[in-house]
């Protein structure tokens, strides 16, 4: 990428609307898919009124320590043609896992930045939010094709459908005791913690003043929660964030330690981040229900949000 994109900061969520009959692209950036894993994601996608079109190595398996879904070129031919062609609207993510980061550079996004499309996704897929959101290019964190093992809320599925019709969406949800008052407006980026993390001092990793930072994880070790907060202390990122909005952390640390193992709001999870955000002067909510649970709601990543902590409420608007 080059200078030449930073033209585009003041895209029309709403111009990326789709409508009816609009053609979502199904490809699978990182780990590998079988058939019977996306066959609900793809009857909703028809059921919305669109047309689902699967990737050429959709269902691919390539094995290097990990079962990709497919070789890098596989995978990066698959994302780039999606990116390119005309016909396709959106671009639904199968899954996570691990992947996305090695393509990264591999893409040509030139004509995707001219003529930008939903990319929806979530968990391995926030190397593609961070990476375009430096690019005022705004994505969406949300569920992906392949599903959990656990039943999923009708806001997830809802939020979504109608930031991919609409271009916008609002939220607001109830006080949590650890939150940090106060109004602030910015740019809402993030996503998944690990990710996050991973991509620090990269030509990926979160760029910006006065943003607003979007976290979730799961399976992760407490202590290594700790060494995440502190390494995006130490790069900086907190010193040029407005406000903090913290998601799903869930089975956290090991199941035969943790009584809460299975609580979508890890408690000792909270109380880390807590501890360790308290003392910055910026509002904070958590309790967000967005990350690896059933109810993960779509957030718009890259775009400008308004941002409200009061007693009793959290308000999102976009």
């Amino acid at each position: 990428m080059n200078d030449e994109f930073f033209c585009y900061k003041n895209l029309n969520l709403q111009a990326q609307s789709i409508k009816p009959n609009d053609k979502i692209a199904i490809i699978a950036p990182s780990g590998r898919v079988f058939p019977e894993e996306l066959a609900a994601g793809i009857q909703l996608i028809r059921n919305w009124g669109f047309i689902p079109k699967t990737g050429k190595y959709l269902f691919e398996d390539y094995y290097l320590g990990y079962h990709y879904a497919g070789n890098p070129r596989q995978r990066t031919e698959d994302l780039q043609n999606a990116l390119d062609d005309d016909e396709i609207k959106a671009v639904w993510f199968a899954r996570g896992g691990y992947g996305a980061v090695q393509l990264i550079e591999q893409i040509n996004w030139q004509k995707f930045i001219r003529n930008p499309k939903w990319l929806i996704g979530y968990s391995d897929i926030t190397a593609f939010h961070n990476h375009l959101n430096n690019y005022n290019i705004p994505t969406l964190h949300a569920l992906t094709v392949k599903r959990l093992n656990c039943e999923y809320s009708p806001e997830t599925f809802e939020s979504l459908k109608t930031v991919l019709t609409t271009g916008r969406i609002n939220f607001e949800i109830p006080g949590h005791p650890y939150n940090l008052k106060g109004e602030t407006t910015g740019k809402l980026v993030g996503g998944n913690l690990s990710l996050i993390y991973s991509l620090t001092g990269s030509l990926s990793e979160i760029k910006g003043e006065n943003l607003i930072l979007f976290i979730e994880d799961w399976r992760e070790n407490w202590y290594h929660l700790d060494r995440m907060l502190m390494n995006l202390k130490c790069s900086g990122l907190f010193d040029r964030i407005s406000g903090m909005i913290v998601g799903n952390f869930t089975q956290m640390d090991d199941e035969n330690e943790n009584p809460d193992f299975l609580n979508h709001f890890d408690p000792q999870s909270y109380e880390i981040i807590h501890n360790f955000m308290k003392n910055y002067k910026i509002p904070i909510c958590f309790g967000f229900p967005a990350g690896h649970t059933g109810d993960n709601r779509a957030l718009v990543l890259g775009a400008k949000i308004r941002f409200k902590v009061g007693t009793d409420r959290v308000k999102i608007e976009f």
